[in-house]
């Protein structure tokens, strides 16, 4: 994937009827959540990404995140690929390609691929996800997320999401399929992107991990970072 995305930014650097605006962020967060499951053991995160975007609606970048698995698992950098554009004023799409991996890591080769499939209308949006080989378990593993940004006084917006991890994967992990949900503000000061949502999961109790590594419980998630 990573050879991917360095052919896509060669092949457009050399073609001067496409302009390009590079941008990148950088990032804080007291607990890094994926679909509701901490991969962190809880702890803090520091992220961050580089993106150059296409006026022809393709796009690529690269993210990555400190990681906790338990083992020396310790840092997470993504790779993706993408297109987007409009249907119509208020409908716009986007489709991409991210391949997940773990340098380092030397306990479980968890490098994967996930194909995401996105759909905009208005602050609304919905999201379908499918990882054919999940964590490179060799058991498909799919999300889908409807997300909603109700814009306040002083550039605040109200955040509210829902999504549903389910698949072969969820079926034959400890976990079974779940629910995630969360609400929040979100918005800029002083040239910050602030956040803050509190998680909840549907995850039954038996299930339900409140510390430490993989917790999954309920949780204020407070995010601040940058773009550049």
């Amino acid at each position: 994937m990573r050879k991917l995305v360095l052919s896509v930014l060669g092949a457009m650097a050399i073609t001067p009827a496409f302009a390009a605006e590079t941008s990148g962020t950088i990032g804080f967060t007291n607990d890094y959540r994926y679909n509701g499951i901490s991969q962190t053991a809880g702890d803090p995160a520091i992220q961050g990404s580089l993106d150059v975007a296409f006026d022809n609606g393709l796009y690529a970048g690269i993210w990555g995140s400190n990681v906790d698995f338990g083992d020396d698992a310790n840092l997470e950098i993504d790779y993706y690929v993408g297109y987007g554009g409009e249907l119509t004023d208020d409908l716009s799409y986007d489709v991409n390609y991210a391949w997940y991996t773990y340098p380092g890591y030397d306990a479980y080769d968890g490098d994967y691929g996930q194909l995401n499939l996105s759909l905009y209308y208005g602050n609304a949006s919905i999201t379908y996800g499918y990882a054919n080989d999940y964590f490179n378990t060799g058991e498909a593993g799919q999300y889908i997320a409807v997300d909603y940004s109700h814009p306040l006084p002083n550039d605040i917006s109200l955040d509210l999401h829902a999504g549903h991890s389910f698949g072969d994967y969820w079926g034959k992990a400890d976990i079974d399929d779940f629910e995630d949900y969360s609400i929040g503000l979100s918005g800029s000061f002083a040239g910050l992107d602030l956040s803050a949502a509190y998680i909840i999961t549907s995850i039954d109790s038996e299930d339900e991990t409140d510390s430490g590594l993989f917790r999954n419980d309920n949780a204020l998630v407070v995010s601040i970072s940058r773009t550049f």
